[in-house]
């Protein structure tokens, strides 16, 4: 008996058990939906799934509504729906694994942000509601009267931690209000760079990487393409903001310059005036501008953006000319049917989309496929029902005879089916904040467990552990959650950087027609539009990789976004209004090499700017110029020296068979052969002077030519000097004159010659011989002799005598008998020979070498001018007429030419009259300035007065020293500037005491600068010069 009534008594306990087991079971379940059964279900605002440790979760189930009555509009289904079904299945996934939390069970309360702020902020005070207090019966009333009574006696656990949300603006506003109460938040899809600061953000991290990473992604892009000169179109909220400052500071960093700047607000009249003022600006027809368009805006903007610039640019399937084309950020959402509606595909061709680096969960994908009206699952999400019936254009609960479309028939296919971007990434977020409670239940609960038995299963669920009852934020951020690593669920290694953020990687995409894209890499293959995106390239970690045979732009080349067009080799960039992306081409001058893209430096004298025009390489190693002997100035005169040195051995030859006879003597055999072997050395010379310059051949050069002409005639003046004497002497005695012996002769002949050698010698001794560098233009390097060639004329004077001195005993001679008839055509030849050396003289030292510049043909012809004698005030600008070019280079001033010095209240009407007056000012002549009239053939100059004392009436002191030019051109260099200078002061001194300054010429062409008179005498001129140096345009300041 006593057995019987222990058994009925467990007996009825099990039961009772059960029965509260299933009572509690039923109430959790009526607690899954929050006034479900109040409310239509398209007024549901959050879900709970009852469980052990709560996590939030905050999507953008509904878009923000048009109606400021209404916070919700149309239901979401990728970014909303699809996100919300994410979390579910990772809380299955992670509570179907017994061992993960030793039996604790992962629950939800997931909140509808309605991707509006300040709804979502309000939403999210249902995380914190109980942290607040419970709540209290007298502050609530009942329409029926009956008294107020909660809907469930069990106490609602608090939020452990919250995923979401997804828009940034949303998680700024819901980081603020659980930072003060330390609730970890764990965003899968906010990439707004300023989540990462901790000072603002202590408890938020994130699965997805900041935008500052995306800006360096764009940038890269843009630097790649050669994209320098973009437009930047942002949404007016955080995201939009923040990522276009992220973008902009990276832009500067890489020299990209934003040509339009538009600010865009989610309201028609804002996106039609953005839009036209793009379109109007970007002029994508040019050849040049900024035909890229950088977007950083919300998801929702998107679609009226391609809609308003198809429509402003009336694109259609035959627009032929070129597009924008849009370099979008990651909110782009390439699963969104509005984007290809009607021409916004046209719009959006050629598209570069970056996208956060995800793959698909094809678990996931069966998992989201599987759900339909009447599954547990389906069910447990009451959103289903409203997506349902949008989607699909049905009602659910319809009566048997009605012929409406049934939901509960409806059934989700893989076609046209594309989950979410961010799934992964929401996963990524649930397993985070369960790998964070897994390691700290196994740090501050080792041994607790639920109990499995069925005792405790059915009699009374045992509480958590207490440490895990009320988690410490701080600590679960900084200790656990930073610090998980794990395998997500498509396999890659999950971790937080230090500041929260999750991996930086992006994929790059682009909108290309599927009937173009017959290769790899296909992003979506099931796109019904007749487009599709196709992965290009992809970034991670400042590492840019771009499949180049994806690239289409619906042209053979990539779009062109800059300002100006690159310069061409040897141009610098002359920068437009100091910006840097827009220039004008200027070109160098041909010496000059590009120190960068906007500056040319000259190159040293003898160096020349390589092809590239990068740098400069020596002249003398790769176009050294000399005589060479395979130039036709070289074989030319070798063969007539050649030609005249076998004819010479062929007379000399001649004289020794004739030695003997009396005709050879009567010649003077000893005088003969030493003229043909002076003769030979003459010829000889030729090679010397055709041969590479260097010391022996200058030495040789210097005193060869020169001896060898002094003993050729030497010998011939010894021997008209021996008839000449002869003769002379016969008509006045019978004695016979001295020295006409053949001995006598040589020996004269070698005294005459010796002379030019010792005085050739004594010049190799002062100057010795070696080789120079020469520069007759900037692109030439002639190697030649170091002595200049005025200076032969020293060695040649000597020879220069003893032609004169041989022509006129010529002449003496020129009527002597038959038998002495050859001093007729040493005569002769003496009469030619000046003529040769006098035409020879001119030609020399007249036109310079072989090396000179012919170039300068090209140069314009100088322009002519004529001054008149001016003495009245104000007469100079019409004394001067001018026509023609205005010419590079400045003329020095000759014989017969006139200086005018004018006055400085002469200034002004110079400017006005003068049409090519330069003006050259200095700060440190109080505004003064030195006007200075530049011509081939006249220097005019100002002095510095002040124009405050010029009067009317007023003379210009400027008398005509054409006489006192005339006197000084006699004078050498020095005396004659300083002739001038006295000249001049003469003229300044009584009418002038003030400070003046003038220019005149000196040597090169040069301008000096003539010293001044005070009353402490002469002192250095001070003020504004004109200094010639490689411009005439250029002027100096000196103290």
């Amino acid at each position: 008996m006593l057995f019987q009534t222990i058994f009925l008594c467990c007996l009825m306990f099990s039961i009772l058990a059960l029965a509260t087991h299933i009572l509690a079971n039923v109430t959790e379940a009526a607690k899954m939906v929050d006034g479900s059964d109040l409310a239509p279900s398209n007024k549901v605002r959050q879900i709970r799934i009852a469980g052990d440790l709560m996590l939030g979760g905050v999507f953008p189930v509904h878009t923000k509504s048009q109606n400021p009555d209404e916070p919700c509009g149309e239901i979401a289904e990728t970014r909303g729906v699809h996100r919300v079904e994410a979390m579910l299945y990772a809380l299955d996934q992670i509570n179907a694994q017994k061992d993960f939390l030793r039996g604790y069970k992962l629950g939800a309360l997931i909140l509808d942000s309605c991707s509006n702020p300040a709804y979502a902020l309000n939403q999210s005070l249902e995380f914190v509601r109980d942290m607040i207090g419970s709540s209290d019966a007298s502050d609530y009333v009942c329409s029926d009267g009956s008294d107020p009574r909660t809907r469930s006696i069990n106490k609602k656990k608090n939020v452990v931690a919250v995923v979401g949300a997804s828009y940034s603006s949303v998680t700024v506003q819901i980081a603020n209000l659980l930072r003060l109460f330390r609730i970890v938040q764990v965003s899968p899809a906010s990439t707004n760079a300023d989540l990462s600061d901790k000072s603002r953000f202590e408890y938020f991290a994130r699965t997805v990487p900041s935008d500052d990473y995306q800006a360096m992604a764009m940038v890269e892009i843009a630097v790649r393409f050669k994209w320098t000169y973009v437009s930047l179109v942002y949404s007016a909220d955080e995201y939009g903001e923040l990522g276009a400052d992220a973008f902009k500071k990276e832009a500067r960093k890489k020299g990209i310059c934003i040509a339009i700047e538009e600010r865009i607000q989610n309201k028609k009249e804002s996106f039609v005036e953005s839009i036209d003022n793009l379109v109007k600006k970007l002029q994508p027809d040019k050849k040049v501008g900024a035909r890229v368009v950088v977007l950083f805006v919300g998801t929702e903007y998107v679609p009226e953006l391609l809609k308003h610039t198809a429509e402003r640019m009336k694109l259609s399937a035959g627009y032929s000319k070129k597009k924008i084309i849009w370099l979008a950020s990651e909110s782009w959402d390439r699963n969104n049917e509005k984007y290809m509606i009607g021409h916004n595909r046209l719009a959006a061709q050629g598209a570069l989309v970056l996208m956060l680096a995800s793959q698909k969960v094809p678990s996931f994908d069966e998992y989201l496929l599987s759900l339909h009206p009447g599954s547990e699952k389906f069910e447990r999400n009451k959103w289903l029902r409203e997506l349902w019936i949008s989607k699909y254009k049905c009602s659910f609960d319809l009566p048997p005879e009605s012929t409406e479309n049934r939901c509960e028939d409806a059934r989700q296919t893989g076609d046209n089916f594309h989950a979410d971007d961010k799934v992964q990434f929401v996963i990524d977020a649930v397993y985070a904040i369960a790998h964070a409670l897994q390691a700290m239940k196994s740090k501050v609960c080792p041994d607790d467990a639920i109990e499995t038995s069925w005792i405790s299963r059915y009699s009374k669920k045992p509480d958590i552990c207490h440490a895990m009852q009320n988690i410490d934020g701080d600590e679960f951020y900084q200790k656990y959650l930073l610090k998980v690593q794990f395998q997500d669920i498509v396999g890659k290694n999950f971790r937080f950087s230090p500041q929260g953020d999750g991996p930086a990687s992006y994929t790059i995409l682009t909108y290309k027609p599927k009937s173009l894209d017959k290769k790899r890499r296909v992003a979506d293959d099931d796109a019904s539009d007749g487009s599709d995106y196709v992965e290009i390239g992809h970034w991670s970690e400042n590492n840019l990789t771009i499949y180049e045979d994806e690239l289409w732009w619906g042209a053979d080349q990539v779009p062109f976004s800059q300002c100006s067009l690159e310069c061409r080799t040897g141009y610098r960039k002359q920068l437009i209004k100091d910006e840097q992306c827009c220039w004008a081409c200027s070109k160098c001058d041909d010496y000059e090499f590009l120190i960068n893209e906007t500056h040319c430096v000259a190159c040293e004298l003898g160096w020349w700017p390589t092809e590239d025009r990068k740098g400069c390489y020596d002249m003398s190693i790769a176009h050294l110029k000399h005589m060479r002997w395979s130039s036709l100035y070289s074989i030319v005169p070798a063969i007539f020296a050649v030609i005249g040195i076998i004819a010479t051995l062929f007379v000399i030859v001649i004289y020794i068979i004739y030695n003997e006879t009396p005709v050879v003597k009567a010649s003077g055999r000893e005088l003969s052969y030493l003229l043909l072997i002076s003769m030979i050395m003459c010829y000889a010379m030729t090679f010397v002077l055709l041969s590479r310059p260097n010391t022996i051949v200058c030495a040789i050069k210097r005193t060869g030519i020169g001896f060898a002409f002094s003993c050729l005639y030497a010998a011939m003046l010894v021997k008209t000097n021996r008839i000449a004497r002869i003769f002379s002497q016969a008509s006045l005695s019978a004695q016979r004159p001295l020295f006409i012996s053949p001995l006598s002769q040589v020996v004269m002949t070698s005294m005459l010659a010796g002379v030019q050698l010792i005085g050739s010698l004594i010049w190799l001794f002062v100057v010795p011989p070696g080789s120079r560098h020469d520069y007759p233009t900037r692109d030439q390097v002639v190697l030649t002799c170091n002595v200049p060639d005025h200076h032969f004329l020293y060695s040649l004077a000597y020879d220069g005598i003893l032609i004169i001195a041989c022509t006129v005993y010529a002449v003496k001679t020129r009527k002597v008998p038959e038998n002495f008839n050859e001093t007729k055509f040493i005569g002769f030849s003496m009469y030619t020979t000046c003529v040769v050396w006098l035409s020879w003289i001119f030609f020399f030292f007249g036109t310079g070498s072989d090396f000179q510049n012919l170039s300068l043909i090209d140069e314009p012809l100088p322009r002519k001018a004529k001054v008149k004698q001016a003495v009245e005030t104000g007469s100079f600008g019409k004394a001067l007429s001018v026509t023609g070019n205005v010419p590079k280079h400045v003329s020095p001033i000759t014989t017969g030419e006139t200086y005018l010095i004018l006055e400085a209240c002469q200034v002004a009407r110079l400017v006005k009259q003068a049409v090519h007056t330069y003006v050259f000012g200095c700060p440190r002549n109080n505004g003064q300035s030195l006007v200075v009239k530049f011509d081939p053939n006249y220097l005019v100059m100002h002095f510095h007065l002040d124009v405050s004392k010029c009067r009317v009436g007023l003379h210009i002191f400027a008398k005509v020293v054409d006489h006192t030019v005339r006197e000084a051109q006699k004078r050498p260099e020095t005396r004659r500037r300083k002739h001038a200078e006295q000249a001049v002061s003469s003229l300044l001194l009584d009418e002038f005491p003030e400070r003046s300054t003038a220019v005149l010429p000196g040597p090169n062409s040069r301008k000096k600068v003539l010293t001044n008179r005070s009353s402490g005498g002469l002192q250095c001129a001070s003020g504004c010069f004109y200094r010639q140096l490689l411009s005439p345009t250029r002027a100096t300041c000196m103290s």
